[in-house]
């Protein structure tokens, strides 16, 4: 059984969802799931987390990325879009939290905006 204490991003992972969403990667993007945010495709990544076929790894990653990419609609001051996202994300962390437990730990201990709604999320 692995250890999801700490999200370690997959390569394999990574070059699989750049293919299946069109993403830009290179092996040289450290924080490629930071870089490839974009807030106007969430709906996309959680499609794509969805799906039966979309292995853990891939989750990982698709979570990081959910999540970065809600929190830059905070600076965008959409309360009806971040609700809407917040309750999704929740959802699928209720659901696999043993597998997003890094990913969770990272984004409750920061300052950005989204952390401070994870924050009462427990692990």
């Amino acid at each position: 059984m692995e250890n999801h204490s700490q999200f370690l991003p997959d390569q394999k992972a990574r070059k699989s969802l750049a293919k299946k969403l069109c993403l830009k990667f290179d092996e040289s993007m450290q924080d490629w799931e930071y870089e490839i945010a974009d807030s106007t495709r969430i709906a996309e990544f959680f499609e794509e987390y969805d799906k039966p076929e979309t292995t853990d790894k891939e989750k990982e990653s698709l979570m990081e990325i959910i999540i970065d990419s809600t929190n830059d609609i905070f600076d965008q001051n959409n309360n009806v879009e971040i609700e809407k996202y917040l309750l999704l994300i929740n959802e699928r962390l209720i659901k696999s939290i043993d597998l997003h437990k890094g990913t969770l730990n990272y984004w409750k201990s920061n300052d950005f905006e989204i952390s401070k709604r994870l924050a009462n999320f427990e692990i």
